[in-house]
């Protein structure tokens, strides 16, 4: 694969992200994870891609609660060293909730670090988040 192949790879997976995130599809973003995936913010470091299924799952019935309204990621730089990429930048959602009611937003910035894997895809291996102004 060229460079730009690698680039393009990275960014489809970036826009299966966010319609994953868009559509509530637990299935979606977690297959986009290796399985020693790593998730650092703030609150808590996930280790395994298990452990952070868990976490969604559990939290799962919350988010039915909420209907998500926009969802985006901005990234400002995407690298590739041979089977390793990484990249960085922010997100931005806002979601409101299904019995009516305002619409609440979120933020942050993001950077995540991805494998390539044996049948030359990209996942996600490694993110960090913070949370800040929307």
């Amino acid at each position: 694969m060229s460079l730009e192949d690698d680039v393009r790879a990275i960014e489809s997976l970036n826009r299966h992200d966010v319609e994953a995130v868009l559509a509530g599809d637990i299935s979606a973003i977690t297959s986009q994870w290796t399985d020693d995936f790593v998730a650092l913010s703030s609150a808590a470091t996930l280790r395994g891609k298990a452990e952070n299924v868990a976490v969604i799952e559990a939290a799962a019935e919350q988010m039915k609660a909420f209907e998500p309204v926009e969802y985006t990621v901005a990234f400002e730089e995407i690298a590739v060293l041979g089977d390793w990429a990484y990249e960085w930048g922010t997100y931005r959602g806002s979601v409101r909730p299904r019995t009516g009611g305002d619409t609440m937003s979120y933020g942050g910035t993001l950077l995540r670090i991805l494998r390539r894997q044996a049948d030359g895809t990209w996942k996600m291996h490694r993110t960090m988040m913070t949370s800040g102004p929307a």
